[in-house]
């Protein structure tokens, strides 16, 4: 009788640990989730914004080769972009992805639309609500102002003990752009400058230093940038009261033999057509 009653408790044992290595073996291959009630699929992607990285005419305006990312919900399990083409849909899978974004590149031969995505098992989402306008090559900008929302301007050159630069004061998180196409010379973090950036500009004997970003530039040092394209975002941080970028333009390198001039009137001017 005790033999049998063991003989049962092993059998149970066993199956108890075959069902708990399922279990486990499911959670950690399947984009679903176990709840109460079963596997739980993930949930309809949606997307609320596309807006362009690199090789940009504005925000919302790229070009073909262009990175883009598109922001949303239940993005984690997406496995295509798609964008409108003049014969039709074209669909391409995303470079990096997470819950809340993912990145794609604008394919050849995609015009203004509004994209949307799909996932693994087919889902689509909506459309995004706004239009990513696709423009020809030509149309990027040479010169950009660089911050991308509403600003003001604040302390000017020379303004305070030796201020070299112009400020700009902007909600955080405010996206920034490169002014010109260059190369980063400069990324680091200084206890006055906080997070910032050093843009070496192209075919000018010139940088440009945009400082007090909200967090690290994506960028790195030795990647080159074109006019328009994304490099931070408007913070606070190092010794700086209130959200703001400090601008400077060096003729010459920065900090290494150069001099600052006055920027406001080329902030203005580029204000202005912006």
């Amino acid at each position: 009788m005790k033999t049998n009653v063991r003989a049962r408790l092993r059998r149970r044992y066993k199956a108890a640990v075959v069902l708990a290595a399922g279990v486990v073996g499911l959670t950690a291959s399947s984009p679903g989730a176990l709840g109460a009630g079963g596997v739980i699929a993930a949930g309809t992607p949606k997307v609320r914004d596309v807006v362009c990285l690199t090789r940009c005419v504005g925000g919302r305006k790229a070009t073909p080769g262009a990175t883009v990312v598109v922001k949303g919900r239940s993005l984690a399990y997406v496995r295509r972009v798609v964008f409108r083409g003049e014969e039709g849909p074209l669909r391409v899978r995303p470079r990096t992805g997470g819950s809340a974004r993912v990145r794609a590149v604008v394919p050849a031969g995609a015009v203004s639309s509004r994209p949307f995505v799909i996932d693994f098992r087919g889902q689509r989402s909506n459309r995004s609500p706004r239009t990513l306008a696709v423009l020809p090559p030509s149309a990027i900008p040479v010169e950009i102002f660089p911050v991308r929302g509403p600003h003001q301007y604040w302390d000017g050159f020379g303004a305070g003990r030796g201020h070299q630069g112009m400020d700009i004061g902007a909600r955080c998180g405010t996206r920034l752009v490169a002014a010109r196409a260059g190369r980063i010379e400069h990324r680091d973090y200084h206890g006055a400058a906080g997070h910032y950036v050093v843009i070496d500009n192209r075919d000018s004997n010139t940088d440009f230093a945009y400082m007090h970003l909200v967090s690290p530039s994506p960028l790195r040092v030795g990647q080159s940038v074109a006019a328009g394209q994304t490099i931070g975002a408007v913070g606070e941080t190092g010794n700086a009261s209130g959200c703001h970028l400090h601008f400077e333009f060096w003729v010459g390198d920065w900090y290494g033999g150069g001099h600052p001039v006055n920027p406001e009137r080329f902030l203005r001017g580029l204000d202005r057509r912006s």
